[in-house]
């Protein structure tokens, strides 16, 4: 294999793993909006059940007090699900920016040999990430795992997470 042949090849390898990147954090991106829509869906159902508790309700003010914490309660859960839209939002503009730049690398056939144009693309990329989400697949990818191997190490990472958040009595 000549060094052109090595060049191309070590493009290829190198575009092949910045669109793995990019199909990744999507189906991540896609899987947790997922997660909190099923949420979103619960709370506002909830919200219905006690709505309709409420017009049936003719007892206690105690009652009703309960009631109406729950609603807060509800409401409450209800605001920080939607947060999922900003973070789908930043996700998908990352990877959009990611395929972007690939794009405007490889037009160029002086880039496609360029180490240092690719450098700068994975330092770009990596900076200009806010979520440790996206972190995490990102190092995943580059450090050569599968699809399949980021999203469960991202997926046992935030159980991680979620055990230590839990308190023991």
């Amino acid at each position: 294999m000549d060094q052109q042949q090595q060049d191309l090849f070590c493009f290829r390898s190198e575009a092949s793993r910045l669109l793995l990147l990019c199909n990744t954090q999507l189906t991540l991106s896609l899987s947790q909006s997922d997660q909190d829509i099923l949420e979103l869906s619960r709370v506002f159902q909830n919200l219905a059940d006690i709505c309709s508790k409420l017009e049936n309700e003719k007892s206690t003010s105690s009652k009703l007090d309960e009631l109406h914490q729950q609603i807060q309660h509800s409401v409450n859960n209800g605001v920080m699900a939607f947060q999922f839209y900003d973070r789908l939002t930043q996700q998908l503009s990352h990877i959009q920016q990611t395929m972007d730049q690939l794009s405007h690398l490889i037009q160029d056939n002086d880039n496609l040999a360029d180490e240092d144009k690719w450098q700068g693309l994975r330092t770009q990329l990596k900076n200009s990430y806010s979520m440790e989400s996206e972190h995490q697949i990102f190092h995943a990818i580059m450090d050569g795992k599968t699809k399949q191997q980021a999203l469960e190490l991202h997926r046992q990472l935030e159980q991680q997470q979620h055990d230590d958040d839990v308190e023991l009595f």
